[in-house]
This record gives structure tokens, sequence and C-alpha cells, in this order.
């Protein structure tokens, strides 16, 4: 949750402890998302309503998070793999799909 807090997507610092150097998403929009441009992302940040949490420990280390995301009306489905690295949990990669209006 705090990854879409607008006080995190504004601090790089933060940004950069969270996310994977090796971080990549497959955006709803059908663009793959890269770290760096996370990190040189300079627009608003969209208010989202996240809901149904849940979370599958992969492995030692390796956790898989699924909820669903609510913005600007429209819904998806969201999933992101997590790594313990250093100590700290990283998302290391995301996935977001659309929900389409009639479901």
């Amino acid at each position: 949750m705090e990854l879409v807090s607008p006080s995190t997507r504004r601090s790089i610092e933060r940004l950069d402890e969270l996310i994977a150097d090796d971080f990549e998403e497959f955006g709803s929009s059908g663009r793959v998302i890269r770290k760096k441009d996370l990190l040189d992302f300079d627009g608003p940040s969209p208010k989202y309503e996240l809901d149904a949490f849940s979370v599958r420990l992969l492995g030692e280390g390796v956790a898989l998070v699924k909820y669903s995301a609510k913005i600007l009306g429209s819904v998806s489905y969201r999933s992101s793999v997590w790594v313990k690295s250093r100590h700290r949990w990283q998302l290391l990669h995301h996935q977001s799909t659309v929900v389409p209006n009639d479901v």
C-alpha cells in the first residue's frame, strides 16, 4: 500500500529502497515498465482504492501478493512478486489486468 501513497511516489529514495533494480511491470496498458521509468516519472499520483489482499509465500524470501485496485472507476486485478534482499522486502515484478465492465 505504501507504493501507491503520493508521498512515496514523490520520494526517489524510498522508491529506490522498495523496488528491486531488475523490477519489471506488465501494466494494464500493455506497456512494460522498469524501475528507471518509475524513478523518472514526474506526473500526478493517482488515488487508488485497494482491496481483497492475499499473500502466499512461494519460498524462502519470496512472496506473491494479490489484490484488486480501483482507480477512476476502473477495476483491475493486481499481482506482485516480492523478494527479501539485504534484510528488506523489494518489489520484483508486478502485473495489472483490467476487469471488463461486464464482469
